[in-house]
């Protein structure tokens, strides 16, 4: 039966020879079109097309643009002085010291677990090495116990965590208030302030160059040692195998509580110098140090992107993160407003970057608008 439809690609004319295209000679396809030149401003135009949609879908990219923005008002607001080196040591000594212990945390968040300790772990164990060194004992000892200490505490989180087998919030949350009220006690409510001409607090803290200090060296040391480990080793990978789908992991032979009981460990010992490295800075320790820490580590790492159900968030993100809230608590000051807002800017600054990371998750699984 003769095929009716006139007009489709592949019919067959007369002559037995392929149909023309509309506007065409017959058996010729239609000219491709010119390929654009590297050279011309046309043809550079997808390539930042295709860099730009990239990048969109990376979750680091819109906090950058946040701190650019945040950057540029507070740049605005605060007469210039935002924007200077003495500033910016400032940031970066008060980020290094929340940025240590939120690596700790988004490593651990990445691994589906929480630990709300860091807090009074960061307090409690630099307090015993300011005590150590005040008693004459050598700085490099107190540091030594100090991070026994925070290792210990990750250690019995573990512990508490999967022993019992009940949250990682719940189980952190007691002993937080356990750690807290012991701190209160050993301190009796005092500062403990160190008198020592100490090589190893100096490294620890003291002053860089300028307005920077050691701090930010510590921080961006451990950063980097944190970053390889969790994205480019083979344990990096059970960490977001553990905290994506730990049933599945477990299935696949991963060994979920070792990963899980080294995530508590790693977190802890990085809260105890974190303590440690600002005893070295301030040359005094107090039980209120680091008191919201455990609040503030997981706001930088929420708005650097690390998941609250875990599975997903990277150390460069929550880096990104810490500078973000030290911005913010420095910003405010110099601009004229009261530091009390603090804390409620940050509670809005971590709504947005959840909706934005949720938008963004989106765009990287295709869903579209």
């Amino acid at each position: 039966m003769a095929d009716t439809r006139g007009g489709v690609h592949g019919a067959k004319s007369p002559a037995g020879q392929p149909a023309a295209e509309p506007g065409g000679v017959v058996g010729q396809q239609p000219p491709s079109p010119a390929p654009l030149a590297p050279g011309t401003a046309a043809g550079w135009v997808p390539r930042l097309a295709g860099i730009a949609a990239g990048a969109a879908r990376q979750r680091e990219s819109g906090i950058i643009l946040a701190g650019i923005i945040i950057f540029i008002i507070f740049s605005i607001t605060s007469g210039g002085q935002f924007d200077t080196a003495s500033t910016w040591g400032t940031i970066v000594g008060s980020a290094a010291e929340l940025g240590i212990v939120t690596v700790g945390v988004a490593m651990l968040m990445v691994g589906g677990d929480f630990d709300l300790s860091v807090g009074a772990n960061f307090a409690f164990s630099a307090l015993v090495m300011a005590i150590m060194t005040q008693h004459g004992y050598p700085v490099l000892a107190g540091l030594v116990v100090a991070a026994a200490i925070g290792a210990g505490i990750g250690l019995l989180n573990a512990f508490a965590t999967l022993y019992f087998d009940i949250p990682s919030f719940v189980a952190t949350l007691g002993t937080w208030l356990l750690w807290s009220g012991i701190t209160l006690v050993v301190a009796g409510g005092a500062t403990i302030t160190v008198f020592s001409s100490s090589a190893v607090l100096r490294v620890l803290g003291g002053p860089l160059f300028g307005q920077f200090s050691f701090e930010g060296v510590w921080w961006l040391v451990i950063a980097i040692v944190i970053g390889v480990v969790l994205h480019r080793t083979v344990f990096g990978n059970w960490v977001f195998a553990v905290g994506g789908r730990r049933q599945a992991a477990y299935e696949a032979g991963v060994r979920v509580a070792r990963t899980r009981t080294l995530n508590f460990v790693v977190c802890g010992l990085l809260a105890a110098l974190a303590g440690a490295v600002t005893l070295g800075h301030l040359s005094s320790m107090a039980e209120s140090y680091g008191t919201y820490y455990q609040l503030y580590a997981i706001a930088a790492a929420v708005v650097g992107g690390c998941a609250l159900y875990g599975g997903r968030g990277s150390i460069f993100g929550a880096v990104i993160g810490s500078v973000i809230l030290s911005m913010l608590d420095t910003g405010l000051i110099l601009s004229g407003v009261s530091t009390y807002w603090y804390q409620a800017v940050v509670g809005i600054i971590v709504v947005l970057a959840v909706a934005m990371h949720t938008r963004v998750g989106r765009l990287i699984r295709g869903g579209g608008e």
